[in-house]
């Protein structure tokens, strides 16, 4: 199991503050099982999200690649995170 964290970004400020149990839960919807996310753990602050995730992989690369995957399917599918998107750093 590899721990790895991703950090979404919101260019601008966001109209509405989201909490880290919606954007948790939204993470979770957008999780399939061969994801292999086990835990996810998120922290938000005005333009930034930090999300921790507990992910089996054989590689951090792989875990975080999965993370990084999941993200982005809710990015893409959530209305609530229509505006953040990955950090890239």
């Amino acid at each position: 199991m590899q721990l790895v964290a991703v950090t979404l970004i919101c260019p601008d400020p966001p109209s509405s503050q989201l909490t880290a149990a919606a954007v948790t839960d939204l993470i979770w919807v957008h999780s399939r099982h061969e994801d292999r996310v086990e835990h996810i753990r998120t922290r938000v602050e005005l333009n930034r999200c930090r999300i921790a995730a507990a992910i089996i992989a054989a590689t951090p690369d792989a875990a975080i690649a999965n993370l990084r995957r999941v993200c982005e399917r809710a990015l893409q599918h959530a209305p609530a995170l229509r505006s953040w998107c990955l950090d890239r750093a």
